[in-house]
């Protein structure tokens, strides 16, 4: 079943209750928190590709390499991008047709910087470039500055073509401190945010 703002939730919090999640290679050099990231982003992206039909659509993000064959790539423009695909002839002799995207369902950036904001607000920005039916994007928890995040968001979320999300995990240094706090969702709807009900985290 493709994902949408019925089951949004549970995709959220698969991802988030993966195993594999905060596992880290002990002989990388990486940073940790780095590693923590990327296999976030690698458990969230799995979990959609669950829900899409491999003869259909395609999932793009770094650590796939299901789609070097017919693309060449792994990430195409986001951290994960779900995408229909339909072909077009290959002007090459003897060659099969070519994949193309022809839709895109879903567009995911995430951004756990605590520095400062100015980084949400550039990643977020990606999102307004693209048509997908449905933006998400990830960022660490804050705390009491979570509102004043959202509110600074908004006005990029009012931008967007199809319907946004905003998402707040913990933050990856704090995965291995017994300090993980459950996911929280909100929804861009009718010029605000809405909290969206995720299903119980057991």
């Amino acid at each position: 079943m493709p994902v949408h703002f019925d089951n949004i939730g549970k995709v959220i919090l698969d991802a988030w209750n993966d195993p594999r999640r905060g596992h880290i290679e002990p002989d990388s050099r990486k940073n940790e928190n780095w590693q923590r990231s990327r296999n976030w982003v690698d458990a969230l992206a799995k979990q959609f590709r669950k829900r899409y039909s491999p003869e259909r659509h395609r999932v793009f993000w770094s650590k796939n390499e299901d789609n070097q064959q017919e693309f060449g790539l792994n990430e195409l423009l986001f951290d994960i991008a779900v995408c229909s695909v339909s072909t077009t002839k290959s002007l090459e002799h003897h060659s099969k047709d070519l994949l193309f995207v022809s839709r895109c369902h879903w567009q995911i950036e995430s951004e756990f910087s605590l520095q400062n904001t100015r980084d949400l607000v550039v990643d977020m920005s990606k999102l307004v470039m693209g048509t997908a039916d449905n933006k998400l994007f990830v960022a660490s928890h804050r705390g009491d500055r979570e509102a004043d995040i959202l509110e600074q968001c908004a006005p990029i979320a009012g931008c967007c073509v199809g319907t946004a999300y905003f998402c707040f995990i913990s933050h990856p240094e704090d995965w291995h401190r017994n300090r993980e706090r459950v996911p929280t969702l909100h929804e861009w709807v009718g010029g605000g945010w809405a909290e969206v009900d995720l299903p119980s985290a057991g």
